[in-house]
Order: structure tokens, then sequence, then C-alpha cells
């Protein structure tokens, strides 16, 4: 029971629920749960990385009962990489679609040209009274 308690473990209980709850959604998207769902299909989606990561988070406990600390280090480690992984990788898709949408809703203009095309002539009139 006390090996369940060190910070080792606690951390790989935690990047466990992590990685497999954004591995959970990535999931989803790639077998297209949410698709044609309307406002239900992100909570498919969700749904499918809430599962992914409460059974990981649940596994991490007996993992971490019977692994060696030096190979839970090195798991923390490699649990750590794949998360900043998938944050990279949602964070560049993110800003791809948000670049995109602001292109989408800029104003179209014309160009003005900067000088008039025809020259605007004075004329004088001459008036006597």
């Amino acid at each position: 029971m006390k090996k369940l308690l060190k910070p080792a473990s606690l951390l790989f209980n935690l990047l466990s629920l992590l990685v497999f709850f954004i591995i959970g959604m990535y999931f989803a998207g790639w077998i297209e749960a949410g698709k044609d769902q309307g406002l239900a299909g992100g909570a498919i989606v969700l749904g499918w990385g809430l599962l992914f990561g409460v059974i990981a988070f649940i596994a991490s406990f007996f993992a971490t009962y019977h692994i060696a600390h030096k190979k839970l280090i090195v798991g923390n480690w490699v649990l750590f990489i794949v998360l900043l992984f998938g944050y990279g990788i949602t964070h560049y898709r993110f800003k791809k679609r948000d670049k995109l949408q602001q292109e989408r809703n800029k104003p179209y203009h014309k160009e003005t040209p900067a000088k008039p095309k025809q020259k605007a002539e004075s004329f004088a009139l001459l008036t006597i009274f």
C-alpha cells in the first residue's frame, strides 16, 4: 500500500488518466463517433475520452503496484512525452483552424486607386455685372 502513495506512483496514475483521455478522444474522432449527431457529437467524443481515461486510471493502480519503481519513473517520462505530443498536435490543429476562420471572416475589399483616373480641369467663368 505504501508503494501506491509514492509521488512517482501518483504521477503515473495522473499521467495515465490524462494521456488516455486524449487518446480516447482522438479514437472517437478516428471512428467518427460524433459525426452527424448534432449537439450530442461533442458529448459522445467526451464520453469516449472519459471511458478510456477511467479504464486506464484503474489499470494504472494495478500497474503501479506490480511494476518496479525505476520502471515506473521511465513510464512517467514516456507518458509525459506522449502527453506533450498530444497537446502539440491539438494546439497546431487549433491554430490552423483558427487562422482559416479568421481569413474567412475578413471582409472583401477591392483595391481603390490612390489617384483618380481623370484629372479634374478648372474652368474660369467670367461674368460681367
